[in-house]
């Protein structure tokens, strides 16, 4: 997490996306489950998409990753923070505490959680909530969705898609008025949340023995909670050997 994962969509909600309309629920209906989540994720989750301060979508995106390694790290996300840091991909460990909820303090003056609050076939739903204490001390609410599906053999293309409200009122405001000038950085700090599932399942699929190796650099506990993940990598990596060991399908 470039701060920690909270960070990014703190930032994501000041320094702003294209200006849309609050009320506009069409879009929030279309790419949340709302039927589907229980009544405390429901809550949570419309008291941003209700009353947004900001939306922001992105188009598909592909990468090479094996869907239930993708998953695994999304439905473990402590794991996923312990390998991401020693993989060098975050400065930050999060630890997950007993309601689900992945905390992150980067001690400098950014904390907050993330929660998944939703989990289907094909897409997960995270609910994000922190403080940010810089130039302005700010607090902010967001939702992302990602949607992902198999395409080629050995190939994920997923979409991403968040809203963001931001509590402090001015704050808001002013996200709006600059956002035009700031999308490049909303981009970029979005890119670190979803950052670390990919990263990792694309290293599982590319460079199994990698990944393996750096798990057991991780202390004890960690690997043994890392263990399902260990062998759910080696698992992957006997059926892409075995796939490219057989013979070429006949075009009869």
């Amino acid at each position: 997490m470039r701060r920690v994962a909270i960070r990014a969509f703190l930032i994501l909600g000041v320094l702003g996306a294209p200006l849309v309309q609050a009320s506009d629920e069409t879009v929030a209906s279309k790419l949340v489950p709302f039927d589907a989540m229980t009544g405390t994720n429901l809550s949570l989750v419309r008291g941003v998409t209700d009353h947004y301060t900001l939306r922001r979508e992105y188009p598909p995106e592909e990468f090479n990753a094996s869907v239930a390694v993708f998953e695994y790290l999304f439905a473990h996300m402590d794991e996923c923070s312990a390998l991401a840091k020693m993989a060098g991909l975050t400065k930050y460990s999060a630890t997950l505490d007993a309601d689900g909820r992945l905390r992150a303090d980067d001690h400098a003056g950014a904390a907050g959680y993330i929660l998944n609050v939703y989990s289907g076939a094909g897409k997960r739903v995270l609910y994000v909530e922190g403080t940010d204490h810089g130039v302005f001390d700010v607090r902010g609410r967001g939702v992302a969705i990602v949607d992902y599906r198999a395409r080629a053999r050995g190939r994920i293309e997923y979409t991403r898609a968040v809203f963001v409200k931001v509590d402090n009122v001015v704050l808001a405001a002013l996200a709006q008025l600059f956002s035009v000038f700031l999308r490049g950085t909303v981009d970029s700090h979005f890119a670190h949340v979803i950052r670390n599932p990919v990263m990792l399942s694309q290293q599982a699929q590319t460079n199994p023995q990698k990944l393996l190796a750096e798990i057991e650099q991780l202390p004890v506990a960690d690997q043994q909670r890392l263990a399902a993940f260990a062998a759910l990598v080696r698992s992957n990596a006997r059926a892409r050997l075995a796939d490219t060991s057989l013979p070429p399908r006949s075009a009869h």
